[in-house]
C-alpha cells in the first residue's frame, strides 16, 4: 500500500513542478523582445523521507526557486564602464560646443573673412594703414572701429564660453535630482523584493527593474552596488546612498563662479561627496570657473592643462586680449596726440575699481569720441608715426609664454585652437573607446540574461513531455488503486 500511494505523489509533485516550469518559460517567451528582462531559470530538487535505518525514500519533486540568469559580476563592470562613458561623452559634446564657439565663418569663395584671427588682423592692419598717413580722420575712425569689433567678438565668445558653464551648473543640479530620485526608487524596490521574498514570493520582475535603475544611476556618478545578507546597498565615495529602504541624500552649493564653486554634498553631513566619474563629474569640472582669474604681470605663463577646458581657453583668451591692451597701452601712452596732450590709455576697464580684464575692457571713451586724441608718434603732429608702426609690428613680437615656450601673437592663438582641436579629438577617441566596452560588456551580459527562443522552446518540449509523462503515471496509479479498491470490495 505504501509504495502504491508513494507513487501517486511522486506523479502528483511531478506533474506540479513541470507546470510550474511551463510557466517560467512562458513568461520568458512572452518577455523576449522586453528590454531588461532577465531570463529566468526554475531549480528543483528531490523530496525524501527519512526511513527506520537511516536509510531515505524519493517521494517526488519540489520547486526550490525560480532565479534570474544574472552575471554580477558583468554588471559591475558595466556600471563602472557606463560611468566612465558618461564622463567623455559630455567631455566631447562640450568640446564640440567649444570649437563650433571659436569656428572661423567661411565666405562663399571659402576664404575667413571674419572671425577672430580675421579681426585680430584687421585691428593691426588699421594701425598699419594709420601709419600711412597719421592725419587721415578716416583711418583713425577705423582703428577705433577695428578695436570695438576686436573687443565685441571677444567678449561675445567669452560670454558664450560661461553660458556654457552656466549650463553645466544647471545639468549639475539636475543630475543631482535625477539620482536623488533615482536612490528612492531603488529604495522602494528594495522595500518591496525584501517583503514579497519574505513571504516565499518570486521578485524577479522587481529586481529587473531595480537593475534597469541601477545601470541608469551609474551613468550619473561612480556607484558601487552589493548586496548581503538580502540587503542591496548602493555608496558613492564609500558613502551609502542607498541602504535597503533607506536613503541618503545630495544637495549641491554654490553656483559655479570663483568665489563659490559648486560642489555635490551629502545632506545633514556636510562633506562632499567624492564622484569621479560619470556625466556629473564631467559638468562639474567644466562649470569650474576658478581657472578664469585676472592677468596683473607680462608675460603671462599660460598653460594649457586645466581639467575644465572652458575656463582653460577662457583664460587663454583673457591672456590674448589682456596682453595686446598692455602692450597697446604701453605705446599709446608713450606718445602726444594730435593736440599736444599726453598718450592715454587705448583700452581701459569698464569698472575702473577692478584690474583691466576681457570681460571687463573697453575703448577708452574719450578716444571714441574724439579720435584725434589717437596717438602715432612721440611728439605728436602728422610727420611722425614710429608709435603706430610699434604697435602694428606687435603681431610680431613674443609677449606670449605657452606651455613655456615663448611665442607670437599668431602663434600663441593657433596653439590655443589647436589645443582646442586635439583636446576635443582625444575625448572623442575615449568616448568612442568606452562607448565599444560599454556594448561590449553588455553584449556579454546580454548572452547570459537574454531570452533564447530556442533555448525555450526546447525546455518547453522537455517539460511538456514530462508532464504528460507525470500524468501518465497517475493515471497508472490511479487504475492500480481502482483495481485494488474493486478487489477489496468483492
Amino acid at each position: 500500500m505504501a509504495s502504491t500511494f508513494t507513487g501517486y505523489n511522486i506523479a502528483v509533485t511531478g506533474m506540479a513542478v513541470n507546470q510550474s516550469s511551463l510557466a517560467v518559460v512562458s513568461s520568458n517567451v512572452t518577455n523576449v523582445n522586453t528590454t531588461g528582462y532577465s531570463r529566468k531559470q526554475v531549480g528543483s530538487a528531490e523530496q525524501v523521507v527519512a526511513q527506520s535505518g537511516g536509510s531515505t525514500t524519493g517521494t517526488g519533486v519540489r520547486m526550490t526557486e525560480v532565479v534570474r540568469a544574472r552575471n554580477t559580476l558583468l554588471d559591475q563592470t558595466y556600471r563602472q564602464q557606463n560611468a566612465d562613458l558618461g564622463y567623455w561623452e559630455v567631455k566631447e559634446a562640450n568640446l564640440e560646443e567649444i570649437q563650433e564657439t571659436l569656428s572661423e565663418f567661411e565666405a562663399a569663395d571659402d576664404s575667413s573673412d571674419s572671425g577672430l584671427q580675421q579681426t585680430l588682423t584687421d585691428f593691426f592692419n588699421s594701425w598699419e594703414e594709420l601709419a600711412k598717413d597719421p592725419s587721415s580722420q578716416s583711418s583713425r575712425q577705423s582703428v577705433v572701429e577695428n578695436a570695438m569689433s576686436l573687443l565685441s567678438i571677444m567678449q561675445d565668445i567669452d560670454e558664450q564660453l560661461e553660458q556654457l558653464q552656466l549650463d553645466a551648473v544647471a545639468q549639475v543640479q539636475d543630475g543631482v535630482a535625477q539620482l536623488n530620485a533615482l536612490a528612492q526608487q531603488v529604495a522602494d524596490l528594495n522595500r518591496q523584493i525584501t517583503q514579497l521574498e519574505l513571504n516565499g514570493g518570486e521578485a524577479g520582475d522587481l529586481r529587473d527593474q531595480r537593475d534597469s535603475l541601477l545601470d541608469t544611476m551609474s551613468g550619473l556618478a561612480n556607484i558601487k552596488v552589493q548586496e548581503s545578507g538580502g540587503v542591496l546597498e548602493v555608496s558613492i565615495g564609500g558613502v551609502s546612498l542607498v541602504r535597503g529602504d533607506e536613503v541618503r541624500t545630495l544637495e549641491t552649493v554654490g553656483d559655479g563662479s570663483a568665489e563659490h564653486p559648486l560642489q555635490v554634498q551629502w545632506t545633514g553631513l556636510g562633506c562632499t561627496a567624492n564622484i569621479t566619474s560619470g556625466t556629473l563629474k564631467a559638468y562639474l569640472e567644466d562649470c569650474d570657473q576658478s581657472g578664469v582669474q585676472d592677468i596683473t604681470s607680462f608675460p603671462y605663463s599660460y598653460t594649457a592643462g586645466s581639467s575644465s577646458s572652458i575656463s582653460n581657453l577662457r583664460q587663454g583668451l583673457n591672456d590674448l586680449m589682456t596682453t595686446i591692451a598692455n602692450q597697446v597701452n604701453e605705446l599709446h601712452q608713450s606718445g602726444t596726440d594730435l593736440d599736444d596732450n599726453a598718450g592715454l590709455d587705448f583700452f581701459v576697464a569698464v569698472d575702473s575699481s577692478q584690474p583691466l580684464s576681457l570681460s571687463n575692457m573697453q575703448v577708452n571713451p574719450e578716444i571714441v569720441a574724439d579720435v584725434d586724441k589717437i596717438v602715432t608718434s612721440v611728439e605728436g603732429g602728422v610727420e611722425d608715426s614710429t608709435i603706430a608702426e610699434a604697435i602694428y609690428h606687435l603681431t610680431d613680437a613674443e609677449n606670449f609664454v605657452f606651455d613655456g615656450l615663448s611665442m607670437n601673437m599668431n602663434d600663441f592663438y593657433q596653439s590655443l585652437i589647436s589645443w582646442v582641436a586635439t583636446t576635443g579629438d582625444t575625448a572623442g577617441g575615449y568616448c568612442d573607446t568606452q562607448s565599444a566596452l560599454v556594448q561590449q560588456t553588455d553584449t556579454q551580459r546580454q548572452s547570459v540574461s537574454s531570452v533564447s527562443l530556442d533555448e525555450e522552446m526546447t525546455k518547453l518540449m522537455m517539460y511538456q513531455n514530462a508532464y504528460s509523462a507525470n500524468a501518465r503515471v497517475l493515471s497508472t496509479v490511479d487504475s492500480l488503486l481502482a483495481e485494488l479498491i474493486e478487489d477489496l470490495g468483492s
